[in-house]
């Protein structure tokens, strides 16, 4: 992917870090989530502070902070996955802001995802699920569980959770849930089709569901309300053996030399007007489920956000690289 750089012009409004902010001195937002622009070009209308965005796939993000190593160029980085932001904060990428959530008026869910360290926070949430083209079962019932996925074994898409940090909550979820050696036998009977079961993008997945060979996707549920809402042959199962939550969040760089405006932007998005702003992305990244009270998420999206688990983050920071790893060696071809 290229990298993209968006500079949004200056308003009247502000707030009080505003008048520190000029053309020359852009806050830098490193994303993967399609809902940065419009959230930023309503966070520059509301205050006049310019956000310079740099934009890349997940894994492309995270090999570029990677190689940045303890002088990272950004100035807030807003990604999905509790446990990739959870390890930026060990490596002390992250600067904690104490306080900065407690006047935020989050919804059940959202206070629950604000990790204890307040170095990162959850800005949206969505989950994985089961999406179904109920066109290709052929009267065939459709699976209720991650587990009854094995009688559809070589017609499941997934994504390779090497590039996606959405994917890699999914997979630390599951092994969560199922107990590592489980969960990776279990698996092992359900994407047994390499050229679905490590596809790189969710694009490529609903490719994959509409036109391909897949019958079924493991998928993030906001991609497949949008396909829903497209009028799409696709239905979603929420598995009863249960999802794990997949905030977007969002932390501040522990050098960053725009700190007071880069708190700003955190604290946007935290807001009613951030995360309407948001529900104006074309695309799957707009269906998300909203963390903050009053947002209603958009099409057909129910609120079972309730029943969500959530992920223990450091223990799935801690085995990132060994589990990555082992999904390529069994499942990308």
């Amino acid at each position: 992917m290229i990298r993209s750089t968006i500079a949004f012009g200056l308003s009247a409004c502000a707030f009080a870090a505003a008048s520190m902010a000029s053309a020359a001195d852009k806050l830098v937002v490193y994303s993967a989530l399609d809902t940065v622009e419009s959230a930023s070009k309503a966070f520059t209308q509301k205050t006049g502070i310019e956000v310079d965005l740099v934009r890349l796939s997940t894994g492309e993000l995270l090999g570029k902070v990677a190689a940045e190593g303890n002088n990272p160029r950004f100035d807030v980085i807003w990604v999905e996955g509790s446990a990739v932001m959870s390890r930026l904060a060990q490596q002390g990428i992250l600067k904690p802001e104490p306080g900065l959530a407690d006047n935020v008026d989050y919804t059940e869910l959202g206070r629950k995802l604000v990790p204890e360290s307040q170095a990162y926070f959850p800005v949206s949430v969505s989950t994985t699920a089961i999406a179904v083209n109920d066109s290709k079962l052929n009267g065939v019932t459709a699976p209720r569980s991650w587990t009854e996925l094995a009688a559809f074994a070589g017609k499941v898409a997934a994504k390779d959770p090497n590039l996606s940090g959405p994917a890699f909550q999914w997979l630390a979820g599951y092994f969560e849930a199922k107990g590592v050696d489980a969960g990776k036998t279990e698996l092992q009977s359900i994407l047994t089709n390499k050229s679905l079961s490590g596809i790189p993008s969710g694009g490529a997945v609903n490719k994959s569901l509409i036109t391909g060979d897949a019958a079924l996707a493991i998928q993030q549920d906001n991609s497949i309300y949008a396909l829903i809402d497209k009028k799409e042959p696709v239905s979603i199962v929420y598995p009863s053996d249960g999802v794990v939550a997949i905030p977007a969040s969002a932390g501040i760089a522990a050098i960053s030399k725009h700190e007071d405006q880069a708190k700003s932007f955190v604290e946007f998005l935290l807001t009613k007007d951030g995360e309407t702003a948001m529900l104006k992305t074309e695309g799957g990244d707009g269906y998300f489920a909203p963390v903050i009270k009053g947002v209603t998420g958009r099409g057909a999206r129910v609120d079972n956000t309730s029943t969500w688990k959530i992920l223990d983050d450091k223990t799935a920071a801690t085995n990132e690289t060994e589990w990555k790893q082992w999904f390529r060696d069994q499942f990308v071809p």
